[in-house]
């Protein structure tokens, strides 16, 4: 018979365009794309054995192949799809299956008919949606052919948008492995019609989308967690600015997830990128901010920059692991009860658990001794935290600055004419990366003049350009004009001084060293005061 049959350009769903090469001993896909990425899998195998069954369908000139693998076999997935067949390989794939592993190849007919209701079906982790047959006489409508199958793994989120209690909004994971350029279906909706003999005014009993979203996110798994929770905030702790809301939040060994009455995340440690805690100007609460390189999605919203709002009353926290756990994982950095400030306990807790630093502000104040500035944004008030290494501005768009991005910052608005506003705004320009056109820039606007001295010594200390050095000070009362703080030979002496604390503290790194459970005050590494980096519960 024969002994090995194959096909190029052929495509695997959820993966890319490769070659399908099928062998008496196993079914075999492997991309033909070239990665550096070494996450990226880049071969599949099916061992002929765990082959269940096979079809075959034409939609436009192109034959679609979908190979059913038995379930307990070492293959994730329940099929793989196929495509990119030519339509005349019909007898060509038949002949392969039938000699190689003894299956018959079935078809199966796609609706094409660009109906957009039907009926839909959900069972072994798919959500099918056939067309409707009404029949002649009054009665049940039938499932036709197939419009769409969705696999409920692909779901990463549910939910019934806005009020609406007859839509569910279905989310797809994105890939990052598709080449740029290509489109990929990231939502679908369905209405789903209310059952006519409902009462529309009764709220207690779930509506025909509400059952429906029950049932895919329960197939979905997209609540149901593997492993334990180590640790968990509840909605009275987790308020957040952005997204707004309040979120139960728990952490895994390898990612958290955050619940809400609508959605529900789940996010990977790896796709965070740093955290942040900053004190705000009340002296009560602190914003702790989760940066992720991946953002979250809400609809059309993505977020890239997680604002949580806590405070620093005193609190408890029991960590859902015994103390020999504590110990091999996590080196005895928790304990089993943890007593300080919510917002200490927080950080700490995703410190140690997350395994990424937490930055907090460091030798910069304000005027008024606070570690930020208040301005705005575009028409947005919020607070300015210029920080060792990066400026964050939170909270709404939540924004953050790496100062190696910065290609210049220019103070407007501040000359000292009689008619000077009590105001100005600071302008940050971003180094463009050719491909884009003009600069980005950034304008805070409306910080306090009192705020000028702090920021002018703070900036030129950092070796950032300040574009309009030769425009004298904000003297509006003539009070004469604010000089740098530093003069040229200070200033190289604190340049020395400024490498070496940047060696010790990345943006003063949430020092936790001295974390037994009771009250622990944890300042910047480099023993700097209370200026905004001391955390004193």
């Amino acid at each position: 018979g024969t002994s090995k049959v194959s096909w190029n350009h052929i495509g695997l769903h959820s993966a890319s365009v490769g070659s399908l090469i099928l062998t008496p001993s196993f079914l075999q896909w492997a991309s033909s794309s070239t990665s550096n990425d070494d996450t990226v899998v880049t071969t599949k195998k099916i061992p002929a054995a765990n082959i269940k069954g096979c079809m075959w369908s034409v939609f436009g000139r192109t034959g679609y192949l979908r190979v059913q693998i038995k379930p307990g076999s070492d293959v994730r997935a329940s099929e793989w799809r196929l495509d990119g067949f030519p339509e005349q390989d019909y007898s060509k794939v038949c002949d392969a299956f039938e000699s190689l592993y003894n299956i018959k190849v079935s078809k199966k007919n796609v609706s094409s008919g660009g109906a957009s209701f039907g009926t839909t079906d959900i069972n072994n982790g798919f959500l099918v949606f056939r067309e409707s047959i009404l029949a002649e006489e009054e009665g049940e409508a039938e499932g036709g052919e197939e419009i769409i199958s969705l696999e409920l793994a692909e779901v990463s989120q549910c939910v019934l948008p806005g009020n609406n209690r007859n839509e569910i909004e279905i989310q797809f994971h994105e890939s990052d492995t598709v080449e740029q350029g290509t489109d990929q279906l990231v939502q679908i909706r369905f209405y789903v019609p209310p059952d006519p003999e409902a009462d529309p005014t009764d709220k207690e009993s779930s509506t025909a989308a509400e059952l429906m979203q029950q049932a895919i996110v329960t197939q979905a798994s997209i609540r149901s967690s593997t492993g334990n929770v180590i640790v968990k905030f509840d909605e009275t702790q987790g308020t957040f600015l952005t997204p707004r809301g309040r979120y139960t939040i728990e952490l895994f060994y390898k990612y958290l997830r955050l619940r809400g009455n609508k959605y529900d995340y789940k996010i990977k440690y790896d796709d965070i990128s740093r955290l942040f805690l900053l004190p705000k100007p009340d002296d009560y609460h602190m914003a702790f901010v989760i940066a992720l390189d991946k953002p979250i999605r809400q609809g059309q919203q993505r977020y890239q920059y997680l604002v949580m709002q806590t405070n620093k009353s005193p609190s408890e926290l029991e960590i859902l692991l015994d103390e020999e756990t504590l110990q091999k994982e996590y080196g005895g950095e928790l304990q089993p009860l943890m007593q300080g400030s919510l917002s200490n306990l927080v950080a700490k807790t995703f410190k140690v658990v997350t395994k990424k630093k937490v930055f907090v502000p460091g030798k910069f104040a304000s005027a008024n001794q606070h570690a930020c500035v208040k301005c705005a944004l575009r028409a947005n008030e919020g607070h300015l935290y210029p920080l060792e290494k990066q400026f964050v501005f939170i909270h709404k768009p939540a924004v953050l600055i790496r100062f190696d991005e910065i290609e210049s910052v220019e103070f407007q608005r501040f000359s000292g004419n009689a008619g000077s506003t009590r105001n100005f705004d600071l302008c940050v320009a971003l180094i463009s990366s050719g491909a884009e056109l003009g600069t980005k820039e950034y304008v805070f606007s409306g910080i306090d003049r009192s705020d000028y001295a702090a920021l002018y010594s703070f900036l030129s200390g950092k070796r950032i350009r300040i574009k309009n050095l030769q425009g004298g000070g904000m003297d509006g009362e003539g009070t004469g004009v604010v000089q740098p703080l530093y003069e040229e030979a200070d200033r190289a002496e604190a340049e020395t001084l400024d490498d070496d604390d940047e060696e010790s503290s990345e943006d003063d790194d949430y020092n936790s060293a001295d974390a037994s459970g009771s009250e622990e005050s944890k300042g910047s590494d480099d023993g700097s005061d209370d200026k905004g980096s001391d955390l004193e519960s």
